[in-house]
């Protein structure tokens, strides 16, 4: 499973150019601002500070389109990563928090709800080579508990710690509908403890 692509840190302060409106010699309205390490900002400022919509180019290739408030990503926007990975949807406190899609540079995708930059809450992750998913509760980035389900159709659902089946689960065979209950432990069925039927 891909870990999320390292965040890209905007320049606060140390405006090298700006080209736009000024209110007492303080970008001020629309308009576009270079920094001092390449990176481009196109948008508004409020009183010297990103403020509204904008587009922020970064130098190393990366660049965020959306809303900032007093610096910072706050609200809806698409971050796209130098790796080509994509996030698109909302920001609080610049991190990725709320609802939103991220399309992996691997091809994988998880759609739904973030903290702090985390998958958190509930989602569905959809792995691009095994062509399967998971779908449920995540917490702090990993998969809790839910449903993985496989490419032909069969279906594990329970536990999860680090992203491996762990604790009381079921397993259902698409093909036959008969289902396995019992324990896993690290991805492995525990022996004795299942029940078929």
């Amino acid at each position: 499973m891909s870990d999320e692509e390292e965040g890209e840190e905007e320049e606060k302060e140390k405006i090298v150019t700006w080209i736009g409106e000024l209110v007492n010699f303080i970008p001020h309205g629309k308009g576009v601002a270079s920094f001092p390490n390449g990176d481009i900002f196109e948008g508004s400022y409020k009183l010297g500070k990103r403020d509204g919509e904008g587009l922020y180019k970064f130098a190393s290739g990366a660049q965020f389109e959306g809303m900032y408030v007093d610096n910072i990503k706050n609200g809806y926007g698409v971050m796209k990563y130098p790796d080509g990975g994509v996030y698109e949807g909302h920001w609080f406190l610049d991190k990725k928090h709320g609802t939103g899609t991220y399309k992996y540079q691997s091809g994988d995708l998880y759609k739904g709800e973030w903290k702090d930059d985390l998958r958190h809450g509930i989602g569905t992750y959809y792995f691009k080579d095994s062509m399967s998913q998971f779908c449920g509760n995540w917490e702090n980035g990993s998969f809790k508990f839910g449903e993985w389900i496989f490419r032909d159709g069969n279906v594990y659902k329970g536990f999860f710690i680090d992203n491996k089946p762990d604790g009381e689960g079921k397993y259902t065979f698409f093909a036959s509908k008969n289902t396995m209950h019992g324990s896993w432990r690290e991805g492995k069925w525990v022996p004795g403890s299942l029940i078929s039927s």
